[in-house]
């Protein structure tokens, strides 16, 4: 569902995106807009996700877990190895 807001944005950088447009670069402002806004906001949860890993990678409670799944499924890794050779 879309949704119409208003926003202000530097003179330049508006320039900008209508030079692309018209460019062909991108189909409208909009899409535009909405395609930068998107990529902005995986990057947020991409480096999010990256500073939970790293906070995960220096908890000891974390570190077992893992270390038990590695055991858990190193018989059927070992088996997934074998079979792509």
């Amino acid at each position: 569902m879309q949704k119409k807001v208003t926003l202000s944005l530097d003179a330049t950088l508006i320039q900008q995106v209508q030079h692309l447009v018209k460019a062909g670069e991108a189909k409208s402002q909009s899409e535009f807009f909405e395609e930068a806004l998107r990529a902005k906001l995986r990057q947020i949860e991409w480096e999010k996700w990256c500073k939970e890993m790293e906070e995960a990678s220096k908890d000891p409670l974390f570190l077992a877990d893992q270390e038990e799944i590695d055991r858990e499924f190193a018989y059927a890794d070992a088996e997934s190895a074998r079979m792509i050779e």
